[in-house]
């Protein structure tokens, strides 16, 4: 377990790639799983149940797909599980150590609703940078091309997401 979190948070400062997350369906199953329980839960502060369960499933089958479909423009499909794996893994090391601390900040009003937004930008820009170093590196592409692939999934996730819920 230690040896993940030092894994994930490695990823996320940028020190290792979607090459050094393990080949395990197992495993990535479990992070999974974890994954969307505390996403689901996250989403409940701020929307119903049931959308609550459909953005998350939405946010992750798109993030899915998207990257599938790079991987296989790219001949390199073996790398999904691996590269899934690991936009699972910093999804919910990002989850546990930034949103769940955040949001409870939040509800508890300790910030407000300004400094709250500017906090949750500065993360998704991390993030979408931290997908951008994964890109990089499952696809063998500079930064700035992961980058410009993160920022796309983004606006898909966004736009589908508007367009099939209105948010």
């Amino acid at each position: 377990m230690e040896t993940l979190i030092r894994l994930f948070g490695n990823i996320c400062r940028f020190k290792q790639g979607p090459e050094d997350v393990p080949s395990s369906a197992s495993l990535f199953f479990i992070l999974l799983s974890c994954n969307l329980i505390i996403e689901m839960l996250l989403g409940l502060s701020v929307y119903s149940l049931g959308l609550s369960l459909f953005l998350t499933a939405l946010s992750v089958l798109t993030l899915f797909a998207f990257t599938w479909v790079w991987l296989m423009l790219f001949r390199l499909s073996p790398r999904f599980l691996q590269t899934a794996t690991a936009f699972v893994g910093i999804s919910l090391f990002t989850n546990i150590v930034c949103f769940i601390p955040l949001t409870l900040l939040w509800k508890m009003d300790v910030l407000v609703d300004n400094s709250f937004a500017m906090i949750n930008l500065v993360l998704l820009i991390w993030i979408l940078s931290i997908y951008a170093h994964i890109y990089r590196k499952a696809l063998g592409v500079s930064f700035f091309l992961g980058l410009a692939l993160s920022i796309t999934y983004f606006i898909t996730y966004s736009t589908l997401s508007n367009y099939l819920i209105g948010v």
